[in-house]
């Protein structure tokens, strides 16, 4: 029972870690600041409330239905965990050079988000806060979940992750005051690094878990 418990917090600690380092709300900051400028600061904080219950729920839903569309798609975990550990590693070189991610929101979702009243969805939700990245990692860990127990403490990460990003654009305008432009972005260069450890970590499991299957046996 305690070693359950155990393994269960282990694998809580494992995931909150990982997606919050994707998701990357702190990236995040500058970008909704410039997607909401013409915002006052309460209507900011609405939006921020919106997008990032939206992005919860999208995860959400690909943490309960992932196994499902694997299974449907005769997609092996291990092509999830190869593929997702390439298209994060490409994410964080972006983030090393501490340029938004393209796979978040490219400078024309931006100009246009500025002229939309609600950017609660996209490209706030959608996919700056739950996008390929985010999916992938949740992807790969509701694949390994056991049971049921296993994939509502997925879900109560998800919470926590998504319960402090919220605070982070909360107070977005207070963090870009305090950290300054400089501080954004030795924070984003920080975060990119720890994902490219976790990018190809993603890779390598996938390899190990794949060889046996692709092993030519012996005569």
């Amino acid at each position: 029972m305690i070693q359950s418990a155990a393994t269960h917090m282990e694998q809580l600690i494992v995931f909150v870690v990982q997606l919050f380092v994707i998701v990357d709300p702190l990236a995040a900051v500058p970008i909704f600041l410039a997607i909401t400028v013409s915002h006052t600061k309460q209507e900011r904080r609405s939006i921020a409330r919106r997008g990032c219950s939206i992005g919860l729920l999208a995860i959400v839903f690909f943490l309960v239905a992932g196994p499902s569309l694997l299974r449907y798609f005769a997609i092996n975990t291990s092509a999830v965990q190869i593929s997702g550990g390439l298209l994060l590693f490409v994410i964080a070189l972006e983030l090393l050079y501490g340029n938004p991610t393209g796979t978040q929101t490219s400078s024309k979702e931006e100009r246009l988000a500025e002229k939309k009243e609600d950017v609660s969805v996209t490209p706030l939700a959608i996919p700056l806060l739950a996008g390929p990245g985010a999916i992938v990692t949740c992807l790969v860990f509701s694949s390994q979940a056991s049971d049921a127990l296993s994939v509502l403490i997925l879900i109560g990460g998800a919470v926590i992750v998504f319960s402090a990003a919220y605070l982070l654009l909360h107070w977005a305008d207070e963090l870009a005051r305090i950290f300054g432009e400089l501080g954004m972005k030795v924070a984003v260069r920080i975060i990119g690094l720890i994902l490219a450890f976790i990018a190809v970590q993603y890779v390598i499991n996938g390899i190990t878990a794949l060889w046996p299957a692709v092993k030519v046996p012996s005569a």
